[in-house]
């Protein structure tokens, strides 16, 4: 491999991105993604590319003989309106960073030991389960990530001291009671009224003293269906739950599902609650904070603190399980469409900022 300036590397960096972007795939269906990140580290660099099936790990195999440094980088896309899976969260960009990062390393030739994990299915919450199995068989003391975050000046670097990004998990209430003709809905058991009450109830649960943010969402309802003549027996209420802090996190989702319950059982009904992509809070360890802080004002980029944590869910806190690490964001610009929408696409223009912060990560 040729050795190659920084420019070459981020015009490397772009291609794949714009390559990646082409197919995008949703989580653990990601084939074609994985086999194009590790042809390109392959073929760019000289670390050494573990396969470990769904997932899969490139290391730099440093001499000073101290633990190693980990960078995470996941590749699913999410489904849009249309159905189709498309890349509107930006992970075709976080992974052809890390892939190009592997360029650079191999060009600078640093002491270090360096892992660079290539992660699916972050957007279910379920790909750092797996991938976290590698800080029990090596020697890693810490563990970064990014995520690209509109509405934040371009190229200023976000950073957040504890917690960085909420807990948060679906909830699937099904409540079963029993069907009648529509004439005489007091010879069954229809389920509208205790999903009603369900929802209003909901309210009143937030309400309850807790420590940090906490948030309920209806994200839908489904019940009956259109055959006029039949009360309906079975509805779902689906909702979404965010917390904070982990503690309160739990306490929230455990008042709910104490609330579904109580009120199925009052009206003679049976329930069932289902926990949906489940993610854990994503808490920086203040240390790990303060060393991305030094590389930001080394690497003479603006550094925000955001008011309060992010509401949305991030599965890197799967990481921060185990080993000391901090998670950080990027803007994309103040007037950058938002995540997960059709007009979301990662801004290349935002790659040497990150490139910045790995850079000075190593040093």
């Amino acid at each position: 491999m040729n050795c190659k300036d920084k420019s070459e590397i981020l015009n490397d960096i772009i291609k794949l991105r714009k390559k990646l972007h082409g197919f995008p795939e949703l989580a653990f269906q990601e084939e074609k993604t994985k086999e194009c990140l590790m042809a390109h580290i392959a073929e760019h660099s000289k670390l050494e590319i573990v396969d470990r099936g769904l997932w899969f790990y490139a290391v730099w195999h440093g001499t000073d003989g101290k633990e190693g440094i980990a960078f995470r980088a996941d590749f699913d896309a999410v489904t849009g309106k249309d159905g189709y899976p498309g890349h509107y969260c930006g992970h075709d960009g976080h992974a052809a960073i890390l892939a190009g990062f592997a360029q650079y390393i191999t060009s600078r030739k640093p002491a270090r030991t360096i892992y660079l994990i290539f992660q699916p299915a972050e957007e279910v919450g379920r790909g750092a389960l797996l991938c976290r199995e590698i800080f029990d068989e090596h020697a890693i003391s810490e563990v970064y990530g990014f995520h690209n975050i509109p509405g934040y000046e371009k190229n200023s670097i976000l950073l957040l001291n504890g917690i960085f990004a909420c807990a948060s998990t679906g909830l699937e209430i099904t409540v079963t009671g029993e069907p009648s003709h529509a004439a005489y809905p007091d010879d069954g058991k229809n389920p509208a009224l205790v999903i009603a009450r369900m929802v209003t109830g909901l309210q009143d649960v937030l309400n309850k003293k807790y420590q940090g943010m906490v948030l309920g969402t209806v994200i839908g309802i489904d019940l009956g269906s259109a055959a006029y003549g039949v009360s309906a027996s079975r509805g779902i209420l689906r909702l979404t739950v965010r917390g904070e802090l982990e503690a309160e996190f739990e306490k929230l989702v455990d008042e709910l599902r104490c609330l579904a319950e109580e009120l199925a059982d009052d009206g003679g009904m049976k329930c069932l609650i289902r926990e949906i992509e489940r993610f854990p809070s994503t808490e920086n360890v203040r240390e790990c904070v303060q060393k991305l802080k030094d590389a930001a004002i080394r690497s003479d980029r603006k550094i925000i603190i955001p008011k309060e944590p992010f509401r949305w869910s991030e599965d890197f806190g799967y990481y921060l399980q185990k080993i000391p690490g901090a998670f950080f964001g990027v803007g994309d610009g103040e007037e950058y469409p938002q995540l997960h929408t059709e007009n979301y696409c990662f801004p290349d223009d935002i790659i040497p900022a990150v490139l910045d912060i790995y850079e000075r990560l190593i040093d």
